[in-house]
């Protein structure tokens, strides 16, 4: 075979198959929240507590455009953003992140849940806002709910506060003055 008729990159076919999956899953689960966003391949997956009751869509609304701009304040606006769903198991396996982060109590919960067996610390026992290993492969961060925050000073700068700490995850040059 001649040099320039060499197959493509076995890692573009493995990027485009997890992609698809991922997109794949997010529409057969049925949602309690908004719908996902951000790069499923950036390996970095949030799993965002969506905001209860019947008023909801509005917060939820407000959660969503919140996090986006949280995640572009830490310079990782590809970062991948879900909700607790029925198929997040198999959403987790097929995206194989290096970094999951619980955004609220309650997706710490739904992590939990999952009975992961790779699974060597507990979301909902892991402080807010420190890094531990959930798997050998991946590592974990559980921060505060996002939607009080959004009302509350105190709470507002406890979410801020342990949210930091996925800027450990952007690029250095992301953070560099010209």
């Amino acid at each position: 075979m001649p040099a320039n008729d060499s197959p493509p990159p076995a890692t573009g076919d493995y990027g485009a198959k997890t992609s698809r999956e991922a997109v794949q899953t997010a529409r057969r689960a049925p949602r309690t929240g908004p719908e996902p966003f951000g790069d499923p391949l950036s390996g970095i997956l949030l799993v965002a507590e969506p905001v209860a009751g019947a008023a909801s869509v509005g917060a939820n609304a407000g959660v969503v455009e919140a996090l986006r701009r949280c995640l572009a304040a830490v310079k990782l606006d590809g970062a991948y953003v879900t909700w607790p769903n029925s198929d997040l198991l198999e959403e987790i396996l097929s995206l194989e992140p290096g970094a999951l982060v619980a955004v609220g109590p309650a997706a710490a919960r739904a992590i939990d849940s999952l009975d992961y067996p790779l699974a060597r610390t507990s979301f909902s026992e892991s402080p807010e806002g420190s890094w531990f290993a959930w798997t050998k492969g991946t590592s974990g961060l559980k921060v505060p709910a996002l939607a009080p925050a959004l009302e509350d000073e105190a709470a507002k700068r406890r979410f801020w506060r342990a949210f930091l700490a996925i800027r450990a995850l952007a690029p250095e040059e992301a953070f560099r003055r010209p």
